[in-house]
């Protein structure tokens, strides 16, 4: 089977489906000694960037080639894969597989007036997908059923591929206390990770968190991940922490460091910072909604993603309560041991097998 792949995002996309795509490619040439792959880039530094992925792996480089975005559409390959929601551009035959990680930009347009153009862009770009591919793999059974929802895609010719984070380099915890000195973080902590948007519902942790903070005033929350909430300066609120963007190496320490984790959103295609927190044995605090059941199971305490005074509650019972976090923690490795990425990238193979057996002839 040859491969096809759309790796334009790969030097850009550092964490998220980036982080997905550099773990599966490795393993889906593992998997099948056959399988040869093309992966599809803009320009050398890109290039690059995508022959890194195999540095470790020299038995598998020479089945690996990096050609530019220009000759993907007339490519001659049996299946065309996009890992980043949408399909573009187009190949000339040769099935088409899609991975879609949610529907955000339907579920969620933006709501600001000079953004309708871009809502209606995303909405073509999906629906274009939805016309084209032959198997959609969802990273949920959520996403899915989302995919069913928005885009009227059969159930029947979705494969659901779930996550992993077995990847997840483990840094020392000798190292620990000097990187948290270095980033400012002081225990104990509340842990929230993900970028300032509407559907990860940081807020409620805020106003949780004030509540929190009047019975364990030595408590703080630190906020990891992208950030686009200039307003609120750190003065405002004493007990909080905002990191941004952060290392792979310091994003490890802050989750094996901090007492909770605490995923509060609303809408997610998967939930990848439960399966890396727990990884390292965090204890998990998950709003009940959207892929979150199906990445936290039983391991986390659940919580509504309207209720912060339950939330409240939830963080300072964890906080207080030492044997709480002892089994909290215990149950997280667990059921992170449930996720593998070679079981994701076995899933992929046989969508991709299953694209071949549907592809039809002439489509395009």
């Amino acid at each position: 089977m040859v491969i096809a792949v759309e790796a334009t995002r790969l030097a850009r996309e550092v964490r998220g489906i980036g982080r997905y795509v550099r773990a599966i490619l490795p393993r889906l040439l593992e998997q099948r000694p056959g399988t040869r792959l093309a992966l599809f880039v803009r320009n050398r530094k890109h290039a690059e960037s995508a022959a890194m992925i195999f540095t470790d792996c020299p038995g598998l480089r020479d089945r690996v080639e990096i050609r530019p975005i220009r000759q993907f559409s007339r490519f001659d390959a049996d299946v065309f894969w996009y890992p980043w929601n949408v399909a573009s551009p187009l190949p000339l035959r040769g099935a088409v597989v899609v991975t879609v990680h949610d529907v955000a930009p339907l579920a969620f347009p933006d709501p600001r007036a000079l953004k309708a153009f871009k809502n209606l862009r995303w909405r073509r770009k999906y629906s274009e997908t939805a016309r084209w591919a032959d198997v959609i793999i969802a990273d949920s059974a959520f996403t899915a059923q989302e995919v069913h929802r928005y885009l009227g895609y059969p159930l029947e010719r979705t494969r659901v591929a779930l996550l992993a984070a077995d990847d997840l380099a483990i840094p020392s915890a000798e190292r620990d206390g000097a990187a948290l000195k270095r980033l400012g973080v002081e225990q104990p902590f509340v842990l929230a990770v993900g970028a300032a948007e509407r559907r990860k519902n940081l807020a409620l942790v805020t106003r949780a968190m004030t509540t929190v903070v009047q019975s364990i005033p030595s408590a703080t929350l630190v906020l990891a991940g992208p950030r686009g909430d200039k307003a609120a300066p750190e003065t405002a609120a004493p007990w909080r922490r905002t990191l941004g963007f952060v290392s792979e190496e310091d994003l490890a320490t802050i989750y094996r460091c901090a007492s909770a984790l605490v995923m509060p959103s609303t809408y997610e295609g998967f939930g990848l910072p439960v399966l890396e927190a727990m990884r390292l044995g965090t204890p998990v605090i998950c709003a009940r909604a959207s892929s979150l059941p199906e990445v936290a199971g039983e391991a986390a305490i659940w919580i509504d993603p309207n209720d912060d005074a339950g939330l409240a509650s939830s963080i300072c019972r964890v906080l207080s309560d030492q044997k709480l976090q002892t089994r909290m923690s215990a149950a997280s490795l667990s059921q992170a041991s449930r996720f593998s990425w070679d079981q994701t990238a076995r899933l992929t193979l046989a969508a991709f097998d299953d694209a071949l057996r549907m592809s039809t002839a002439g489509k395009r």
